[in-house]
């Protein structure tokens, strides 16, 4: 079973795709709520997650690289960043400078997003 992290604030936003995942137990994906970015690059660790979802709303542009090579770092895990419309820029920056594996908007289907998962 593959290990993914949800890097987020919102623990509405984490607590339905994490119900979503469970739902679809044919995906192979056991999720964990990572509700402290401060703490994620720990938790995933410890952890030892595969692979995780970062949600970008909360960041600063100029920090997204730093925490994604930090959380890549100790955790050693593949990024996929869920980022606003507004975040493109900042996004496709991680992804060349390989901060990042890939992206996705928040407008995404749960379909495409897993397979995005999949796909790192």
């Amino acid at each position: 079973m593959k290990k993914i992290g949800l890097v987020t604030t919102n623990k509405v936003f984490a607590q339905s795709l994490a119900a979503a995942i469970k739902g679809r137990p044919d995906w192979g994906i056991e999720p964990y709520l990572l509700l402290n970015p401060r703490q994620a690059a720990l938790d995933a660790e410890v952890l030892r997650l595969d692979a995780a979802v970062v949600d970008m709303a909360d960041a600063a542009p100029n920090e997204t690289e730093a925490f994604c090579r930090t959380l890549r770092q100790t955790g050693n895990c593949q990024l996929l960043l869920l980022v606003p419309e507004a975040g493109r820029k900042t996004a496709i920056s991680a992804v060349q400078s390989k901060a990042a594996d890939d992206f996705v908007f928040y407008d995404t289907s749960l379909d495409y997003l897993f397979a995005k998962l999949a796909a790192i």
